[in-house]
């Protein structure tokens, strides 16, 4: 069994009143090194990974020293996956393949933002390296952006799109799990917790915003519970044969 806490967007004054270790702590985009440093501290992550959000710009340095696939040297203690993935097994000892994409679907630079076409090269990034490692399934899909994933998110703006090419690694890989922030509460009422069923495959699409706390069964690759601060419903999508994923407007 995993225990996760996956955080993003909005800095609450979080506690762990039980005093437990969580396998994983994971942040999807921003939230500032000082409070990141907290909530490893605070949850006694044994491993720590991030992506970034679009307006973690401003506690690095000019020009942007690029941190991928490294830990990082502004985010201390962090794994962090600007793009790409790692199998955190020498890490906790159990084997669990994540993969990372930061940034908002917006202009300005990588890895804060991004354009369509940089998820292309992720999508064969991945590709090659799940070849390498002999992996099929992502266990966890880590991304500031949601993808836009039909009769999933219907409510955002210009500045919070989701992203079609992010769609298509759903649809390809169907990861078990796939953490996101950008859009939400702050911006719209609509749900934003889902389970994505397409065939014999389940996706549970999560916001992480302020926090989730996740059980997750590695060996059997099922989620166990999803909580924030009690159990959360998730909105059941489901897609028949030939369903185009992504949402039209």
């Amino acid at each position: 069994m995993v225990d996760i806490v996956a955080v993003s967007d909005v800095e609450k004054n979080l506690t762990n009143k039980e005093k437990k270790t969580y396998d994983l702590l994971i942040g999807c985009g921003d939230l500032s090194p000082g409070y990141m440093d907290y909530m490893a501290s605070e949850f006694k992550a044994r491993f720590s990974v991030l992506i970034h959000g679009n307006h973690d710009r401003k506690y690095f340095n000019n020009p942007y020293k690029d941190e991928n696939e490294k830990y990082s040297s502004v985010y201390r203690g962090f794994f962090i996956l600007n793009h790409g993935m790692i199998n955190v097994k020498k890490y906790i000892k159990k084997d669990l393949l994540i993969a990372g994409f930061s940034g908002a679907l917006s202009y300005g630079k990588r890895p804060f933002h991004f354009k369509e076409s940089d998820v292309t090269k992720l999508k064969r990034e991945i590709s090659i390296k799940m070849l390498l490692k002999r992996q099929n399934r992502i266990d966890i899909m880590v991304s500031h952006t949601p993808p836009l994933i039909k009769k999933t998110l219907e409510k955002f703006d210009s500045y919070h799109h989701p992203s079609e090419k992010l769609a298509e690694i759903f649809d390809k890989y169907s990861p078990n799990i796939w953490l996101y922030g950008h859009i939400h509460r702050n911006y719209s009422f609509q749900d934003f917790d889902f389970l994505l069923k397409k065939e014999e495959k389940e996706t549970f699409l999560i916001n992480s915003e302020p926090v989730k706390f996740i059980k997750y069964d590695e060996e059997n690759k099922k989620i166990i519970s999803i909580k924030n601060k009690k159990e959360i419903n998730t909105k059941k999508v489901i897609f028949k044969w030939g369903d185009n994923y992504v949402q039209r407007e």
